[in-house]
């Protein structure tokens, strides 16, 4: 269980379970004892007035007063029962009718089986009156008691259920509103991965977490700057080479002999263009934003219509004046993710290009097509393979191609390599998520 709010929610509601269950357990004892003992003193008063009902004459058995004595004794099997045994001779409630308390050792005795079947507690007393002993028993029928102690005791927990489904909605709130800042910061990562802002918002964080999101935000401003730098760093490395590299072609190609230095010359220039692509491949990064594409995708494609003046390109971008895209991705990747695609095309096209940039709930969709020959589809998965150099790249789509790949792996795109059903050339499906 990795949710917070599941661990709390679950957390409170054993606690509220086990703490009223203990509650109604303990009350219902309580009840069931308190009963009993106010059973127990209903019963010794009632067993002082029979012993004050008695009648003791001097020349005849020992008698009770009816009249002297509650009313419940004289219904037969009411639940009420005394019954009163002196020197052999023994008196009994008209509630017994012809039946006989059992014998007790006990003061009080409990769930004693009485008149049909009945659950009796027995209250026993051996008092002295006129120099006689005489053994009292008083019984009550306990079984309505129980009935209504369990009662109260379901109507206890009900209610003790109750209370715990109250409270854990109750709870249920204060855990959605302590919380809140959370899930504001979760929706804040949600829009830092896909690149809607540059930083986490530290205002009205609680302070137990402020740390931490102190602690991100500068995790990634040390992230940017480094990748700045290492950017910058490349280029300005690939750009001080380039000088002593292209004076060193023009002393190669003044000795027409040295073929190997030629060579060598070619692939430190090849390797330095692969380089300076590589940094300038960005990769998402928060904040990054690419809102003019149509203009952008315009002037590359009149900047190749000089270099090929024969090809018709054609562009279709999925936007209006009132919803612009805006494409979170970064503007230097982009840019050369499409002029190496629309170069390919244009050099490898016999007359046509169509390139295609669109948005959806899926992501960025990019598709350049042209009416060139097209590659074989045993090359293409040896263009795409992760880890392919730039020169041993298959020649004219290979380079421009594996900067492509490199470009989109970066993103977690898909890019696919087709047969165009329109112009039967080459066609190249990205899709940026």
């Amino acid at each position: 269980m990795n949710s917070l709010k599941k661990r709390l929610s679950l957390g409170m509601a054993s606690s509220l379970a086990v703490f009223f269950l203990l509650q109604t357990v303990m009350i219902g004892s309580e009840i069931e004892t308190l009963s009993e003992d106010n059973l127990i003193s209903r019963l010794s008063h009632d067993q002082e007035q029979i012993l004050a009902a008695l009648e003791w004459p001097a020349d005849a058995a020992v008698s009770i007063n009816p009249s002297q004595i509650p009313r419940i004794y004289q219904r037969p099997f009411s639940g009420h029962y005394f019954q009163i045994a002196i020197d052999g001779q023994l008196l009994r409630s008209r509630s017994l009718w012809d039946e006989k308390l059992p014998k007790q050792q006990k003061s009080i005795a409990r769930d004693i089986e009485g008149p049909q079947h009945q659950r009796l507690l027995v209250l026993k007393r051996t008092v002295m009156q006129h120099k006689r002993k005489l053994h009292i028993l008083v019984a009550e029928n306990i079984t309505p008691i129980e009935r209504t102690t369990v009662r109260f005791q379901w109507h206890l927990l009900l209610f003790a259920a109750a209370a715990v489904l109250a409270l854990l909605l109750f709870q249920n709130l204060l855990i959605n509103r302590a919380l809140k800042p959370l899930s504001r910061i979760r929706q804040q990562v949600s829009r830092l991965d896909k690149g809607e802002i540059p930083l986490l918002d530290a205002a009205d964080v609680p302070e137990e977490i402020s740390p931490l999101v102190e602690e991100v935000n500068q995790l990634l401003r040390i992230l940017q700057r480094r990748l700045q730098s290492s950017r910058n760093a490349l280029t300005d490395l690939a750009h001080s080479l380039k000088t002593p590299l292209t004076v060193a072609r023009q002393i190669a190609e003044r000795q027409p002999d040295d073929a190997l230095l030629d060579r060598q010359l070619q692939h430190i220039e090849l390797r330095i263009n692969h380089e300076l692509t590589q940094a300038r491949t960005a990769g998402p990064m928060p904040g990054d934003h690419w809102t003019t594409a149509r203009q952008d995708i315009a002037d590359i494609v009149d900047m190749l219509g000089q270099v090929y003046p024969h090809i018709s390109i054609t562009q279709h971008i999925d936007e209006t004046s009132a919803a612009p895209l805006d494409i979170p991705a970064n503007r230097e990747d982009m840019l050369e993710l499409l002029g190496n695609l629309l170069e390919n095309a244009c050099k490898w096209g016999q007359d046509r290009v169509c390139c295609r940039l669109s948005r959806n709930k899926h992501g960025t969709h990019i598709r350049v097509e042209d009416n060139g020959p097209g590659i074989a589809p045993n090359i293409r998965a040896r263009i795409l393979a992760r880890g392919t150099r730039a020169d041993e790249s298959v020649p004219g789509h290979g380079l421009g191609l594996s900067i492509v790949a490199r470009i989109v792996d970066a993103y977690d795109g898909e890019l696919k390599l087709t047969a165009s059903p329109k112009l039967s050339g080459l066609m190249v499906d990205i899709l940026l998520p």
